[in-house]
């Protein structure tokens, strides 16, 4: 039997709702398993892997630290809708984990390519 691919699309905010915790979650529980996981950011979203976070201000964890582990998992397959990046002017230095920047023709190739897509 053939494992299949995983890509999770998030589109929330880190904080203010539990999307990018469950998101996360699920990300590291099937990497965990040896299923390969992709993570696309596009809208709000690429703010989960800001080095600048400050979260304690609102009482919240730092979704930083657990964007750093994922190299550790095995998800190194990490992409940003080039869009959402330049509307928000965030650029790859600024980022925990390295990712790509992607345009919205890489975006659907990624949802064709993969067997799995969940959308958060």
């Amino acid at each position: 039997m053939s494992q299949k691919n995983i890509l999770l699309i998030l589109s929330h905010a880190p904080y203010g709702d539990a999307y990018a915790k469950e998101a996360l979650d699920i990300a590291l529980t099937a990497a965990a398993f040896g299923l390969p996981v992709s993570l696309l950011l596009t809208q709000d979203a690429p703010y989960l892997l800001l080095k600048s976070q400050q979260p304690q201000q609102i009482q919240q964890k730092n979704f930083a630290n657990i964007c750093s582990a994922l190299p550790m998992y095995d998800i190194e397959n990490i992409y940003i809708e080039a869009r959402a990046a330049q509307t928000k002017r965030i650029t790859l230095d600024q980022l925990v984990v390295p990712a790509t920047f992607v345009n919205q023709a890489d975006i659907a190739l990624m949802i064709r390519d993969h067997d799995v897509v969940l959308r958060f």
